[in-house]
């Protein structure tokens, strides 16, 4: 083969996008151990490293299967080109690269050189323009091009003969992108109308509209690249659509396309590439030649790159001992190092990489220095702070409130770090100093304009320790926080069922600090204050001291989540559903005070009537809430049997106890129970709910919880809207309190059986596939599997009983178990969950592969890959272990639910933003969701809603059995319920 011969018909042109390579690999190389990042004399050689790694992949195995005939390296002269001419803000977000970065530039084109190449870069033109040409000039000739990026820019290139590949990227980028490994791709025009809706001849006209806001591509506002594709595929291209525009029915998307189609047009400008770039390599001189073995074992030996010297000389056939190091790269050394800075000044800004670089080196666990936190009061100083930030690229984030919960407190202040040791408390307001000295801080409308860019900059990730609390108070404040990370959560996401992952405990489990205590601060008990009354020394280490443990905590939990190999879950079901709750929170559910006051006297005519019933059952009064004079009552004056005593000696009253002997037939335990349940729906709700009601809002406002539970079910407090009972008709009364305001309704949306669709999918069990598929009702196919009856005309009790067991069985119920929820003896218990598993074989093979598997791995995993670990699977206690057991059973099933509906959260939100609806989430309960919606959307609020949720598990997971939602409105919660 010549020097210059032109690609032809069954020719590949691999045209490698290599400013995009040297980022990559900088990334990936942070993540693995110094002895590979840097040569012995402290030059940076890790992104160079991966670089020659994957070029020597390309020049000897080809990708995709395919071997190249020509290769192109291609980079960015700079950052100035013909766009910048046409928009100055293009890229004018970007900041600078890592300090470690800079230097492997010029090694990076050495590389190139090595290996027989030649790197191509044009001064005024970016990398994608001369991918661009050189993919038009040979598909021109009949040759096939594989771009070898993944930058979706380059879609637009992508037909019959041009395809991109994506190779195996190991880490993504730092600092709030996606992280995790993501598998090699083939991009060809499928996965394009995939990415894009549309095809890629239509690419540039959809970038058009949405923009671009790592570019900083200006856009149409409020279109997003669902409603772009439909547009575009609406009018077919552009200039029609904006020609046109007039005729659109939603007034804010016409008014938007009207009174931005300049900028439009300008984003398509500046999306659009130019492939037509005089460029001095012909395509000839792309042409694959043989690698030169010395210069390129020289370069290697030069760059301290043992593995690839080895791999090189042998592939070669040569004696690397006998090849000198490529002189001209042995006196590069690192870059000069900055001068040591002084705890308080900020001048001299950490860079991502330098966080990385002390999270190698061990600093970030360095003692914490309380001293060493800044009291920010003027806006000069906080100004100099937020530059910090920006050069930083990353800053932990704490806010402190005043007063009293999210809902109802103003900020005090919040915290800001940018590097271990050197973080800042911003007051806000009046922040307290001593008895000497007048309070200091700056007032709100003063810091709102300097926090709000750095904290909407998504270039300038966010970490707290607390994220949904922050995100909250600050959004209430008028500012919006993007991107965001919560070290729980990461946390969380990587060790679940592995102990708690609050801030303190965290802290002293990885940095081996214990944080100050929040009651350190404010005391406790009638001596306990405000965090607004704290002096402002105290508010500053309290405050501070959190974000400065978040932003240590970050880097270390991101590796955790990435060496457990959970970063999908992170991403899809931790991360995005974290403003999605907070948003849910600031809603809050609109409660009837009037109804929970007449039910409450209700319920106290309720108890007295049933404490006369108490008295005469028992021949005389006593304190029904005592445990020591009921246990008398019913074991020593009445004599009772089936009476069981704990460890102190004491009669036991517990529920279990009351519930085995009214099925022996006593009519005391009975009322008892019927007190129980009354007493605690008035104490914990008809009583308390009142209480809960924001004056300012009238609603009620409860926090979810999104770490503590081993599956990954939600949780709520302040109130606890989970644990409403809706199984009894006094505890569905309570829903009845939860009202839509005027001009609204409620929907209640329900996953059906969602549970058992999960088992049915999870154990492959036909039978329930089979009816689940047709809709048929689920426990009679079971009853008459099990017993042998036609489903037509089925006993209700024989029905009844078939449901005990598919719920029970989930949850691994036992024959004890049931025969006490059915009220039969254990034999016969026993004999039906025989029955059951002979009937249903898959479920007894799943549950004991489950069980194998927890006992080998200590884990077990949802449809979605979250984890749930039972560290102490293994105890000696047969009880203990048998419960563990029934647990990590019931995971997978329950967890892969609990994801289910989180992914459905994460997408109705958008889903009915882009359908154009004011329709609001409020509530998550269990399987449900409660949503506040205008009367006249509530049909078509129900459609998109619906539609969401049955869809909720693809495309990751494909269900075996559909999904079924039960979706309705009403004016409380129990008429839509």
């Amino acid at each position: 083969m010549s020097d210059l011969t032109p690609p032809g018909p069954g020719d590949t042109v691999f045209l490698v996008d290599g400013s995009s390579f040297v980022f990559r690999a900088y990334f990936q190389s942070m993540n693995q151990d110094r002895k590979y990042n840097y040569r012995a004399d402290g030059l940076p050689t890790g992104a160079v490293r991966l670089f020659c790694n994957k070029l020597y992949q390309f020049i000897k195995d080809g990708a995709a299967d395919i071997m190249p005939s020509h290769l192109a390296i291609i980079f960015d002269k700079s950052e100035d080109s013909f766009r910048k001419e046409m928009y100055p803000e293009y890229k004018a977000n970007r900041s600078a690269p890592p300090d470690d970065l800079i230097p492997q530039f010029p090694l990076m084109r050495a590389a190139v050189e090595a290996f027989g190449l030649t790197p191509i870069e044009k001064a005024g033109f970016e990398a994608d323009d001369i991918i661009a040409t050189y993919a038009r000039q040979a598909a021109e000739a009949g040759a096939d091009v594989l771009i070898v990026s993944a930058d979706k820019d380059l879609m637009q290139l992508v037909n019959e003969r041009v395809s991109m590949y994506d190779p195996a990227s190991g880490e993504g980028r730092r600092g709030g992108s996606k992280m995790g490994v993501r598998e090699e791709r083939r991009i060809s025009v499928d996965e394009v109308v995939d990415y894009f809706g549309v095809t890629p001849d239509k690419v540039v006209d959809v970038q058009a509209l949405i923009g671009d806001a790592t570019d900083n591509v200006p856009g149409v506002p409020g279109i997003g690249k669902k409603t772009a594709a439909q547009l575009i595929a609406e009018f077919g291209d552009l200039d029609t659509l904006l020609a046109q525009a007039e005729t659109i029915k939603q007034p804010k998307r016409r008014e938007n396309l009207i009174e931005f189609a300049d900028q439009a047009r300008l984003s398509r400008q500046l999306v659009k590439l130019d492939d037509h770039v005089e460029l001095e390599q012909e395509l000839g001189a792309l042409t694959l030649k043989p690698v030169p073995p010395q210069p390129l074992v020289a370069f290697f030996k030069a760059m301290d790159f043992g593995t690839l010297t080895r791999r090189a000389a042998e592939d070669f056939g040569i004696d690397h001992a006998k090849v000198e190091a490529d002189a001209r790269y042995l006196n590069i050394g690192p870059a000069e190092a900055a001068p040591e800075e002084t705890a308080e000044e900020i001048t001299a800004t950490l860079t991502p990489s330098d966080l990385a670089l002390q999270m190698e080196r061990g600093l970030m666990g360095a003692a914490v220095d309380l001293d060493a936190y800044e009291a920010v009061t003027t806006a000069d100083r906080l100004a100099e702070w937020m530059e910090a930030a920006r050069a930083t690229g990353v800053m932990g984030i704490a806010v402190r409130l005043a007063s009293g919960p999210v809902m109802r407190s103003p900020l005090a202040g919040i915290a800001i770090a940018v590097g271990p040791n050197k973080a800042c408390y911003v007051a806000i307001g009046q922040q307290a100093v001593d008895l000497m000295h007048e309070p200091q801080g700056m007032a709100l409308e003063d810091a709102l304009p300097l926090l709000a860019g750095p904290l909407a900059d998504r270039s300038i990730a966010k970490v707290s320790t607390a994220m949904k609390r922050d995100y909250l108070a600050l959004r209430r404040a008028g500012l919006e926080v993007t991107p965001l990370d919560d070290v729980g959560l990461l946390s969380y996401t990587a060790d679940s069922g592995n102990g708690l992952h609050d801030y303190p405990g965290l802290a002293k489990r990885y940095l081996a600090h214990t944080p100050i205590d929040d009651r350190d601060v404010m005391g406790t008990g009638q001596k306990k204050i405000s965090f607004a009354e704290v002096p402002l020394d105290a508010a500053t280490r309290h405050g501070a001291e959190e974000a400065d443990i978040a932003l240590r905590l970050w880097p270390v939990l991101r590796q955790r989540v990435i060496a457990q190999r959970v970063s999908r879950v992170y991403e899809t079901l931790e991360r995005p559903l974290v403003p999605v709750l907070a948003r849910m929170e600031e809603t809050g559910v609109l409660v009837d005070r009037n109804i929970l006051s007449r039910m409450s006297g209700d319920f106290s005519q309720t108890l007295a009537r049933i404490e006369e019933e108490i008295y005469a059952a028992a021949g005389e009064k006593f304190n029904i809430g005592s445990t020591k004079q009921l246990s008398e009552i019913l074991f020593d004056k009445l004599g009772l049997p089936g009476g069981k005593k704990t460890k102190t000696g004491a009669w036991s009253t517990g529920a279990q106890v009351l519930e085995d002997l009214a099925a022996a037939g006593h009519e005391l335990p009975v009322k008892l129970l019927e007190w129980r349940q009354i007493s605690k729906l008035k104490s914990t709700y008809t009583d308390a709910l009142p209480n809960e009601i924001n004056p300012e809002t009238g609603r009620v406002h409860t926090t979810f919880m999104m770490a503590s539970t081993t599956t990954g079910r939600l949780s709520s407090t302040d109130p606890n809207v989970q644990n409403i009972p809706i199984r009894t008709e006094e505890g569905r009364k309570i829903r009845t309190a939860f009202v839509a305001a005027p001009g609204t309704t409620l929907i209640a949306a329900d996953y059906g059986q969602i549970e058992l669709r999960v088992l049915a999918h999870m154990a492959d069990i036909p039978q329930l596939r089979e009816a689940f598929a047709e809709g048929q009702d689920i426990h009679a196919i079971t009853a008459s599997e099990m017993f042998g009856v036609p489903v037509e005309g089925m006993d209700p009790m024989v029905r009844r009983r078939a449901k005990a067991i598919n719920f029970g069985i989930i949850y691994g119920i036992s024959a004890f178990g049931l025969a006490n929820q059915l009220g039969i003896p254990n034999g016969e218990a026993s004999a039906y969950i025989k029955k059951y598993f002979e009937r249903f074989p898959g479920i007894r093979d799943y549950m004991e592969a489950t069980k194998k598997t927890v006992r080998e791995l200590g884990y077990v995993e949802t449809l979605f890959g979250r984890r749930a670990h039972y560290p102490e699977i293994d105890t000696s206690n047969p009880s203990l272990r048998a419960f563990y057991e029934r647990a990590a059973i019931n995971a997978p099933i329950q967890g892969s639910a609990a994801d289910i509906i989180r992914r459905a959260m994460v997408r109705i939100e958008p889903a009915l933003a882009e359908a154009g609806l004011a329709t609001r989430m409020m509530l998550q309960v269990h399987d449900e969701l409660l949503f506040e919606a205008p009367v006249d959307e509530a049909d078509r609020a129900i459609a998109v809603i619906s539609t969401v949720m049955k869809g909720a598990a693809e495309p990751a997971v494909k269900l075996a059995v559909p999904l079924d939602v039960d979706a309705r409105a009403g004016a409380s919660w129990a008429e839509a319920h």
